[in-house]
């Protein structure tokens, strides 16, 4: 439990956390200390961690940086404010994040590593601790110097489509994607942040948002968001489109002097050209943003994937100096950095199939369809109106302020409409209400005219859909023997090993995740785990020999290598499948410590939890580097007691 420091004579060590009791320096680094003032968690222990400092403030809590005090790691802890934590739907919703995150568990998205409770009744999220900053800094920069580099922001785009297509497949849609969180590290990488508002499938513990609301960002919002209508992955790409737009061109397609006009804007206003604002960008690549913004999911990409071939195939041509990495800074050379070149994997590529759409471009075939008479949405705006009127039927997100070094920015806070401090516009001129089938047209502002599509180029070579089938080809396993409800822990590790080694030789371990583990070494999988609605025991690999690089390749080309994949075991079965990736996770022994020795550590500190289930991970300690079991149980979103032991059976 956390000890707060209450007194406002307290100082703190921003770098590692300690409090002293007058001004100076720490006398551990030598940093200056600073004030605590009227925030007692500074100073104050959560879990292994001492908060050292605030990294920035949102409508739901705020995000600190968290040190632990004996192996210096850091991390990025998320707190919900008191007034949210009263609320038993945006606590729903901040846990929502953690239980997303961990379902998804992609590389290009912000781990989330633990999750609890303070106690006066605030929950909190332990998160990755990111060096860099939003895109969202990085495009105000863009502003008053030079442009960020069209490949760069293909190659940033890329990434996220990647990590939205991942959380896409688990059912997870964001729905808040804008420049704040999206964080750019110091090589140049994308990390998705905050899936506080992500609306789940039932399954993961998701309900449904109830139609007349709207949550999110008002300048990212898809149309069908912005009408309080239900949305799906598309209100995503949409979101995509809109960043892509404002990295390129440095102007969002949508400005209004008042929420009800910008929301308006989505629905019914054509998007400016994004060629006339920025000259060198191609017609193939303002075609990609110009589908991603149809006013009707229909008209849009049919999946994160399908964008993301169809922005590969639109950048293919750019010449050397368009490659620039985008990093928060001047760009800087790095082992795990983009070179100025075009990524090897773009050069050639699957045609994506998406169906022929009206007003758009047939990516498969080339072809141009008719756009339809435009209509008018009377219908719509009345609805939204008579939110509107209604008081707090409809709510929209305050944008949250940028935090220049946090990990993470947090959840924007959901506030109604009629109580924002600014002028409603008038609706359009609609006297007699119409129904949905025969609605009056409404008088859309003047905006650019948006230029015919032009049909993509696409590379005629097709390439394989798997990450690297020389690795491994994804396939179902089934464990000897299988009871899900009765798990032999280290059996079926042992057995996972044996497989992986079969299909790979060279194979080495990385990683083992275990759900649902009883003090006899037994798991009952069945049973709802942390992450998802079963349990699952999951052993990583990685392969010494695809770690090879290819010499005719630059050193630094993202996705160059796939060394890595995983035997993943659930109630229904199991399955090996390559996860891409870099080739980062260090190889370790297999393990020598049993599920049961294990327990028997934590039984030895805490002797009351015979009738518990653990999580145990077996892995690498990222900064001792000691081989680790780590050892958590929860009660619910509560930990009941979470340790590391070492692997010294």
């Amino acid at each position: 439990m956390p000890a707060m420091l209450s007194s406002t004579r307290m100082f703190v060590c921003s770098e590692c956390g300690a409090a002293q009791g007058q001004a100076g320096f720490c006398p551990s680094d030598g940093t200056p200390l600073v004030p605590i003032g009227d925030d007692t968690l500074l100073g104050a222990q959560i879990g292994p961690y001492r908060i050292a400092r605030l990294l920035g403030i949102g409508g739901m809590g705020r995000v600190y940086k968290g040190v632990h005090p004996q192996i210096g790691s850091r991390v990025a802890i998320k707190v919900l404010s008191r007034e949210c934590s009263d609320r038993p739907d945006l606590v729903e919703r901040f846990f929502s994040e953690a239980k997303a995150v961990n379902v998804i568990r992609h590389e290009n998205i912000v781990n989330v590593l633990d999750l609890a409770t303070l106690p006066d009744g605030r929950p909190y999220i332990v998160m990755e601790y990111l060096d860099g900053a939003p895109l969202a800094s990085v495009i105000e920069a863009a502003q008053t110097g030079m442009p960020l580099s069209i490949g760069g922001i293909a190659r940033l785009a890329s990434e996220v489509l990647d990590a939205l297509g991942a959380a896409h497949g688990k059912g997870i849609i964001h729905r808040d994607l804008k420049p704040d969180n999206i964080f750019v590290t110091p090589s140049g990488r994308a990390k998705v942040l905050d899936f506080g508002i992500a609306k789940l499938v039932p399954e993961l513990g998701g309900s449904a948002t109830h139609t007349g609301s709207l949550l999110g960002t008002p300048q990212y919002m898809s149309p069908e968001q912005a009408a309080g209508k239900p949305v799906d992955a598309r209100a995503d790409l949409y979101a995509i489109g809109v960043i892509l737009f404002e990295c390129a061109t440095l102007q969002k397609p949508f400005v209004a002097d008042s929420l009800f006009a910008l929301l308006r804007a989505h629905i019914e206003a054509q998007p400016p050209s994004p060629r006339a604002l920025r000259p060198d960008l191609s017609p193939q690549l303002e075609q990609v943003i110009l589908t991603a913004l149809a006013k009707t999911p229909d008209q849009r990409f049919a999946s994160a994937q399908a964008m993301n071939l169809a922005l590969q195939h639109a950048t293919q041509q750019l010449t050397a100096e368009q490659w620039t990495p985008i990093t928060p800074g001047a760009p800087r050379s790095s082992s795990g950095g983009w070179v100025p070149t075009a990524p090897a994997s773009w050069r050639t590529g699957e045609r994506p199939q998406q169906r022929p759409q009206q007003g758009t471009t047939s990516i498969a075939s080339g072809q141009q369809a008719t756009p339809p008479a435009r209509k008018g949405h009377g219908g719509v705006w009345i609805a939204l109106v008579a939110a509107l009127l209604l008081g707090g039927g409809v709510t929209a997100a305050v944008v949250a302020g940028k935090s220049g070094g946090a990990a993470a920015n947090d959840a924007p806070f959901a506030a109604p409409i009629a109580a924002a401090n600014e002028p409603v516009a008038q609706p359009p001129p609609v006297v007699h209400a119409q129904t949905p089938a025969s609605p009056t047209p409404a008088q859309a502002p003047t905006q650019i005219a948006a230029p015919e599509p032009t049909p993509l180029a696409v590379a005629p070579a097709p390439v394989a859909t798997t990450p690297n089938p020389n690795l491994v080809e994804r396939h179902p396993i089934a464990p000897p023997s299988f009871d899900p409800k009765h798990v032999d822990v280290d059996k079926l590790i042992a057995w996972a090993i044996a497989e992986a080694t079969r299909d790979v030789p060279d194979a080495k371990v990385t990683r083992v995740d275990a759900d649902n583990v009883f003090p006899d070494g037994h798991a009952d999988l069945t049973l709802p785990s942390f992450a998802s609605s079963t349990g699952s025991i999951d052993v990583r690999f990685v392969s010494p020999s695809h770690m090879t690089r290819d010499p005719k390749l630059p050193r630094g080309v993202h996705g160059e290598r796939v060394c890595e994949f995983r035997v993943s075991i659930e109630p229904s079965g199991g399955e090996v499948y390559a996860t891409g990736g870099d080739c980062d996770d260090a190889a370790i022994p297999r393990p020598r410590c049993s599920a049961t020795a294990v327990w028997k550590k934590a039984l030895a500190i805490k002797r009351d939890l015979s009738d518990a289930v653990a999580e145990l991970t077996y892995t690498a300690n990222i900064v001792t580097h000691q081989i680790v079991w780590m050892f958590d149980v929860r009660d619910g979103t509560k930990s009941l007691f979470s340790e590391q032991f070492p692997d010294n059976c």
